[in-house]
């Protein structure tokens, strides 16, 4: 059957008279088949080289997925595009496109003295496509721009000159390359960011939607750029001149063009206080009260662009255009009080939205200022706002209740009304037990004299001399009865003399397990039962001293009990854990068997956010929660990653860049969660050691030979020090003694992983870093002089962190260009528990530009891992793992 194919296919292309696709669907067949045998393969491959006069797409296209289910054919492709692409003036310009692109997705081949693919893209090649009147191919080239070996200033001028090409779609990519661009390089000449800048605004007024978007988007990047590379004079006639040109553009007709122009006035920098003023307001306000911030020639143009441009947003007949007005408007409250207090009162109109997406987004915005200290609710105002705390939406009335969290009261009707409110909410839904009662507990610590106001009056209703029917056993109850220990407990010392009288405490106890619920954060349930037994059984109530002290040795008590052990999980998060791993292993080896990853994926990603709800605060969440969040992105990052390489055919619609960049995504999570983590066991280490070689052969596996030769060195690396095998280990050393040439060898061993069950023990710490930069921002940088080294301060707190770590402190520019210091902890007090000092890392390669901004973070080598040698010289010498998010340090040059 097979020769006949071959035989139809050879006969038919090599007819001159006739012309179809249908040997080019006899190839497909063939090539897709895997049993076809190598040497139907190289007659086919021979017959297309042969004859590609006819449908030289289609040629190309065949030859392309050849190399893909075939690694070892790679050179013979190579060569026969080279030749069809490179040799053949007359090839059509799609032809071509695909035939480089191709080349530029192949590997070259190890034993070959061919020129790898790359050197043959040359500029010329690239230019000559662009230009060319092939308008699809032009579009193309200039998406994928990035992947040519172009000079920058060359691609620079190449997209400036394309954005005013005739087709929309190829301006829009023009400006989308110019954009990226300004990520990967760094640009000096203030002129050509200028005339970047001054292109994306001529192409605001484009008549095409998606070339004003990213006109937007351009607009908004280069903008800022400029700014940072103009004198300290011009800088905030520039950033007002940039604010006012996105506020020009959220009027626009298309609803796409004004959400964009809105989340960039979200990530502006800076304004003059005039004009943000007068994007809350539609009339032009006296110029009188801002004289001097902005120029005078151009107050009245700039005043008339932006008046009124977030109540426009606000008012937009879209969810969308409203929901991203509510997000920026975030940048205009933590700038003065003033301003947070007039976009507090329009949030408050927004509270009545019919969209539950722009209330959310309004309570986070409101959330946001309250964590700046500009949140002040007026009285007229408190209604509105705790009318969310019985919203239908679940993610409303939490984030109603973090709000109300950092509220401070002026008086008691409004705490009181305030209590009410959220007794109320806890009627109306139970559910919210836990949080409501964490809220009351804070609210009455922030409020401590209001809280005794209202537990003396609670207290009168609940003796069982009095007239009223008082249910023990409600929410209502297990709230005041909440808001009673919270007094006792409060923030302000001299609350701590009231009396409480002891029978509350005594109710108290009868609701322990309700109460402990909802106190998770602040003490565990026998503290809390301790605490309790303690203040009821006290017979004393005007002895204030003594009560005084043992109120106080209590409170001392939980604070340091809470401390010690910031991340002791609970028995019910442990099931929990324990029971998500368990499910994890139970239906993996199945999903994935099948080819359900979809499904896979949903699962794990609902279990994810069921054990998110655990954590409420990054800073004290526990250990086993996070390596288990972790843990569950690894799985989701594996099954990904295991669907593309184990299903090649799909080639088509999964690339190989994909592939890689969820490779390297996977490796680096292992990494974080074997170093980043101390504390495990053997069986841990072990597990997750099996899944470092599972990654390392999914490497093997993949046809991109780029990374063959490190994941190989991991794999014999293992081989040389691992006692115990699982199945999957025992094939893959055997594998590993195999025909080298064959990568398709690495896939039976990868047939035989199943992921087991992890049973995570109690005793992890997480291993993190907290940086802080103090007093440095983009109005406060740290000085510097070009050319001579600058310290940059740092305050640094480590958790878990044993002394034997080599920690190094990470500062970049620019990408592929790194600094390292090195931290010495030796030299430092503190115990492994927690250490904080301050440091200063020093930065040599000063530039000599007016400002600019470092990338800082905090790494601790894996010394398990094989060296690095690119860090041997003046970094680390083995892989890091990064124990805090990376930080911005700005810095700015001085001035005689």
């Amino acid at each position: 059957m097979e020769q006949h194919l071959l035989s139809n296919f050879e006969q038919i292309l090599t007819n001159p008279t006739k012309s179809s696709l249908k040997p080019f669907s006899i190839a497909r067949s063939l090539i897709l088949n895997p049993s076809t045998t190598d040497q139907t393969i190289s007659s086919v491959i021979q017959t297309l080289s042969t004859n590609p006069q006819f449908h030289l797409h289609h040629v190309i296209t065949l030859l392309s997925e050849i190399p893909i289910l075939r690694p070892h054919f790679s050179a013979t492709i190579i060569a026969v595009l080279r030749s069809l692409s490179l040799t053949r003036p007359d090839i059509p310009p799609r032809a071509a496109a695909l035939a480089l692109s191709t080349l530029l997705s192949l590997p070259p081949p190890p034993d070959s003295d061919l020129v790898p693919s790359f050197s043959e893209m040359t500029e010329a090649v690239f230019l000559s496509l662009c230009f060319g009147s092939c308008v699809p191919v032009r579009h193309r080239l200039l998406l994928e721009a990035e992947k040519f070996d172009v000079r920058p200033s060359i691609l620079l001028t190449v997209f400036l000159g394309f954005s005013k090409d005739p087709y929309p779609y190829v301006r829009k990519a023009a400006l989308d390359g110019l954009i990226g661009l300004r990520d990967r390089i760094v640009v000096e000449d203030r002129g050509m960011i200028e005339g970047c800048y001054l292109r994306g605004v001529e192409l605001l007024s484009d008549a095409e939607e998606g070339v004003r978007c990213s006109a937007v988007h351009m607009v908004s990047e280069w903008g800022k750029l400029l700014v940072a590379n103009s004198d300290d004079k011009s800088k905030m006639d520039l950033s007002d001149a940039l604010f006012v040109q996105l506020c020009s553009v959220v009027r626009d007709m298309s609803m796409n063009v004004r959400v964009g122009a809105f989340n960039a006035l979200g990530k502006a920098e800076m304004a003059s206080q005039y004009l943000l003023m007068q994007t809350l307001s539609k009339k032009v306000l006296e110029e009188n009260k801002f004289l001097g911030e902005i120029s005078g020639k151009h107050l009245g143009s700039r005043a008339l662009s932006a008046a009124g441009a977030f109540l426009h947003g606000l008012e937009d007949e879209f969810y969308e255009v409203r929901s991203s007005a509510c997000y920026s408007l975030r940048m205009l409250a933590i700038l003065s009080s003033d301003l947070a207090e007039k976009v507090l009162g329009l949030l408050m109109d927004v509270l009545n939205d019919d969209s539950a997406v722009v209330r959310l987004r309004a309570l986070e915005t409101m959330h946001h200022i309250a964590v700046s200290g500009h949140l002040k609710v007026q009285e007229m105002h408190m209604h509105m706002f705790l009318g969310t705390l019985v919203d239908m939406n679940s993610s409303i009335r939490l984030t109603s209740r973090n709000v109300l969290r950092l509220i401070k009261f002026d008086n008691l009707p409004m705490f009181k009304l305030a209590a009410d409110s959220i007794i109320h909410s806890l009627e109306t839904y139970p559910q919210d037990e836990p949080d409501v009662l964490s809220v009351i507990f804070e609210i009455g610590r922030n409020h401590g004299s209001f809280a005794v106001s209202i537990a003396d009056e609670t207290f009168s209703q609940m003796e069982p001399f009095s007239a009223s029917n008082w249910d023990f056993n409600s929410s209502r109850t297990a709230a005041m009865l909440t808001l009673a220990i919270s007094a006792r407990l409060s923030h302000d010392i001299q609350q701590r003399l009231y009396i409480i009288p002891p029978t509350i405490f005594s109710y108290a106890v009868t609701m322990l397990g309700r109460l402990s619920n909802g106190l998770t954060e602040v003490m565990d349930r026998n503290t809390l039962l301790s605490y309790l037994s303690h203040c009821s059984s006290s017979t004393e109530p005007h002895h204030i001293e003594a009560e005084d002290d043992l109120a106080t040795d209590f409170n001392c008590h939980i604070l340091v009990s809470h401390v010690a052990d910031p991340l002791e999980l609970h028995d019910k998060e442990y099931n929990d854990v324990k029971l998500v791993l368990a499910n994890i292993a139970e239906i993996w080896k199945p999903l994935t068997k099948f080819g359900c990853t979809s499904e896979l994926l949903m699962a794990l990603r609902c279990w994810k956010e069921e054990l998110k709800t655990r954590i409420t605060d990054s800073h004290h969440s526990s250990s086993v929660l996070t390596f288990t969040l972790e843990y569950i992105v690894v799985v989701k990052l594996l099954s990904k990653a295991r669907w593309h390489v184990m299903r090649p055919l799909d080639f088509v619609y999964n690339k190989a860049g994909d592939v890689g960049y969820i490779l390297r995504k996977l490796e680096k999570k292992i990494r974080e969660l074997r170093y980043r983590f101390i504390g495990l066991t053997k069986e841990e280490e072990l597990h997750i050691e099996e899944l470092r070689l599972v990654a390392c052969t999914l490497r093997l596996s993949n046809f991109d030979p780029h990374f063959h030769e490190s994941a190989l060195k991991k794999l014999l690396i293992y081989k040389e020090t691992s006692a115990e095998h699982s199945r999957f280990v025992a094939e893959l050393m055997k594998t590993l003694e195999k025909d080298e040439s064959d990568t398709f060898r690495f896939r039976e061993p990868l047939n035989l992983f199943s992921l087991k069950q992890l049973d995570l023990s109690r005793n992890l710490r997480h291993m993190r870093a907290e940086v802080e930069i103090q007093d440095n921002d983009w109005l406060n940088p740290v000085p510097f002089v070009a050319g001579l080294p600058v310290g940059i301060p740092l305050k640094l707190k480590l958790h878990n962190t044993p002394l034997e770590a080599k920690l190094w402190v990470s500062m970049s520019r620019s990408k592929g260009v790194i600094h390292y210091v090195f931290i010495n902890l030796k030299e430092f007090g503190g115990c492994d528990e927690m250490r904080e000092f301050r440091f200063i890392a020093p930065f040599y390669k000063t530039p000599k530009v007016n400002s600019f901004t470092l990338v800082l973070g905090i790494g601790m080598e894996c010394m398990c891992y094989e060296e690095v040698p690119c860090f041997r010289r003046h970094g680390p010498s083995h892989e890091l793992v990064y124990l805090c998010k990376e930080k911005q340090v700005f810095l700015s040059s001085v001035r005689k």
